[in-house]
């Protein structure tokens, strides 16, 4: 990994402004994209912030702005509802609480030694590949 360069972007600031700017723009942030008539303005984290509808390009549609990003919202919800209930079933199974327990320290635990023929193999290959 090469070191930033100086006149790279935000490496004069402090750290702790690049992560408060980050946290802005995480929870503030949005785009808007505007075509044929539409508008759209919508926040980082995939919220609708307003739909607006040219009432002159497609009359008698200016309260459907509304209603479209009210849709769209509660959609997203209850999406993210569902994957929240999955994920909850899926770690409420014994199953899964047995592999992560089995899993949980496993950065800490030593590595088991090698047998002879793994130690072979790694002495034997310049590049100490396992060839198996």
């Amino acid at each position: 990994m090469s070191a930033p360069q100086s006149g790279s972007p935000g490496f004069g600031e402090s750290l702790d402004a690049r992560m408060e700017q980050l946290a802005d723009a995480l929870n503030n942030g949005h785009a808007a994209r505007r075509a044929d008539g539409v508008y759209v303005d919508v926040f980082a984290d995939g919220r609708v912030r307003t739909v607006v509808i040219d009432a002159e390009m497609f009359p008698g549609s200016g309260h459907l702005g509304a209603i479209i990003t009210e849709l769209i919202n509660r959609a997203r919800e209850d999406a993210q509802a569902a994957a929240a209930d999955l994920v909850r079933d899926i770690r409420a199974d014994p199953r899964i609480a047995e592999v992560v327990e089995k899993l949980g320290d496993a950065p800490e635990r030593p590595l088991r030694p090698m047998t002879a023929q793994e130690k072979w193999e790694y002495d034997n290959d310049p590049h100490h590949r396992h060839s198996g």
